[in-house]
C-alpha cells in the first residue's frame, strides 16, 4: 500500500476528480462513479428510506428546507428530488414526491471549493439553492448556527466518515441542538465489516486507510499512483451510542427510525481488491445484469466467503448475517443458471424447496417470465428482462434485513428529533 496522506489532502483528490468530470452529469453504465449499481441499487435504496420522511413533511408543510452536509456538487438534492411516490397510483400524475418548487431552501456545505463551484454551476438560476464552503471538522459554520432550523439534515455516500468519532459526535450535538421538533437527520457512513476491506476488521484504530481509486479504470489503478486518506469505519452499536449520547447532552430526545446495511456484496472496492486479498467481479457483474445491453455471467456472480474467515474478530455477531445473505444470493444465481440451461426439473425443485420459502414468489415470477419469453419483443430477452429482474431480487433481499451489522459499504441511518 502506498503512503497514506493526511486527511486535509483528501480535498486534492476531489479537486482532481471534479476537473476530470466525475462530478458533472453522467449516464449510468458498467463503470464509473454513476454506474448502474449506483443508480438502480444504491440510489434507490436511499430513496426508499428517505421517502416516508419527505412524504410526512409534505403532508404538514407546503414547502421544506434542507441542509446537506458534504454536499459535493449537489448529488444529494438530485437524489431527494427524484424519489417516486410510495403509492403507484400517484405516479400517473406525479413523477416525484419532492419537486424543486416544494423546496423553500436548500443549503449545501462542502470542504471542496471545486465542488462548491461545480454545484453552483449545476444549479445556476435557482436562487433558493445555496452552496457554501465549510469544514465540518470545525463544526457547523456560524451562518448555519444562526439560521432557522431545517426540516431535513442530510448527508450521503459516506461524507461524514471523513470525521473522527469525537468530531462527528460534536457535530451530532450541534445538529440536535439546532433542529426543531420533527426535524430528521438522514445520513450514512462506511460500515466496519464490509467484505470490501477485511484487512480493517480487527483493527481498533479510529481512522483507517481508504481510497477512491474505483473511479479509475483498472489499467489506471496502479498501486503506486493511488491516493489514500484516512476515514472512520463504523459499527452500528458505536454509532447508536454516539447518537444517543449527543442527544442527551443537549437535552433532546431522538428516535433512530432505521439503521441499514447497504451494498453488502456490491460495494465499490469488491472489484478493486485494494483492501482485500481477493478481487471479485460482483459489482461489475451486477452492472451487467442491470444493463439491457449485456448479460450477467452466473459463474462470476457466485459468492464464496471462505477467504474472509481468518479476518473475523472474536465475539463478532455480523458473520451469521453475511453468510445468510450469501446463501440467499447464491440460490438466486443457481436458479438463474437453471433457467439459462433449461433445467426444468431443477427449476421446479427450487420453487418447491423449503430453503427458498421467503423467495418463492420471486422464483415463480422469474420462471413465469422465462416460460412467456415470446410475449416480450426485445432484442435480447435475457439481457433486457431476466437480468434486471435478478439484480432487483438480489437488492431486495439485502433490503429485507431489518438489523444493521455494519457489513455494507454504507451504514445508513435515519434519526427523528423530538424536543
Amino acid at each position: 500500500m502506498s503512503k497514506i496522506r493526511n486527511n486535509p489532502n483528501r480535498t486534492e483528490f476531489y479537486e482532481t476528480a471534479v476537473s476530470m468530470g466525475f462530478y458533472g452529469n453522467e449516464e449510468a453504465s458498467l463503470f464509473g462513479k454513476k454506474d448502474n449499481v449506483r443508480k438502480f441499487w444504491e440510489d434507490m435504496v436511499l430513496k426508499t428510506y428517505c421517502r416516508p420522511f419527505i412524504e410526512d413533511f409534505l403532508r404538514k408543510h407546503s414547502k421544506i428546507t434542507i441542509l446537506d452536509l458534504g454536499c459535493g456538487s449537489g448529488e444529494g438534492i438530485e437524489l431527494l428530488t427524484h424519489i417516486p411516490p410510495s403509492n403507484p397510483k400517484e405516479m400517473v400524475n406525479k413523477n416525484f414526491v419532492l419537486l424543486p418548487i416544494k423546496i423553500r431552501e436548500y443549503y449545501g456545505l462542502d470542504i471542496s471549493p471545486a465542488m462548491i463551484t461545480q454545484g453552483r454551476a449545476n444549479y445556476r438560476g435557482k436562487n433558493n439553492f445555496k452552496f457554501e464552503y465549510a469544514n465540518l471538522e470545525e463544526g457547523l459554520p456560524p451562518a448555519i448556527l444562526n439560521h432557522e432550523p431545517f426540516n431535513i439534515y442530510f448527508s450521503s455516500y459516506g461524507a461524514l466518515s471523513h470525521l473522527e468519532p469525537d468530531t462527528l459526535e460534536s457535530l451530532f450535538r450541534q445538529i440536535f441542538s439546532h433542529a426543531e421538533e420533527d426535524s430528521v437527520f438522514i445520513f450514512d457512513v462506511h460500515g466496519k465489516f464490509s467484505p470490501e476491506w477485511p484487512v480493517h476488521w480487527k483493527s481498533e484504530k479510529e481512522l483507517l486507510p481508504y481510497s477512491m481509486a474505483y473511479l479509475y479504470n483498472k489499467d489506471k489503478r496502479e498501486k503506486n499512483k493511488i491516493e489514500w486518506f484516512n476515514i472512520c469505519y463504523w459499527k452500528p452499536a458505536d454509532l447508536k451510542m454516539r447518537l444517543k449520547r449527543a442527544a442527551e447532552s443537549v437535552n433532546r430526545k431522538i428516535e433512530i427510525s432505521y439503521m441499514h446495511d447497504r451494498s453488502i456484496f456490491v460495494g465499490r472496492h469488491m472489484d478493486t481488491g485494494l483492501l482485500s486479498p481477493v478481487t471479485s467481479q460482483l459489482r461489475y457483474q451486477v452492472n451487467r445484469l442491470i444493463d439491457h445491453g449485456y448479460r450477467g455471467e452466473p459463474k462470476h456472480l457466485k459468492i464464496n466467503l471462505e477467504y474472509l474467515e481468518k479476518y473475523i474478530p472474536e465475539n463478532s455477531t455480523f458473520w451469521e448475517k453475511m453468510v445468510n445473505y450469501k446463501n440467499s444470493w447464491n440460490r438466486v444465481i443457481f436458479f438463474l443458471e437453471a433457467l439459462l440451461n433449461h433445467k426444468d426439473k431443477r427449476i421446479s425443485a427450487f420453487i418447491e424447496s423449503e430453503e427458498i420459502e421467503l423467495m418463492e414468489d420471486e422464483f415463480k415470477f422469474l420462471a413465469w417470465l422465462f416460460r412467456n419469453s415470446d410475449r416480450f419483443p426485445v432484442a435480447d430477452f435475457w439481457a433486457s428482462i431476466i437480468g434486471p429482474q435478478v439484480a432487483m431480487i438480489l437488492r431486495n433481499i439485502e433490503m429485507a434485513y431489518a438489523e444493521a451489522e455494519g457489513i455494507g459499504h454504507g451504514l445508513m441511518c435515519g434519526v427523528k428529533i423530538i424536543k
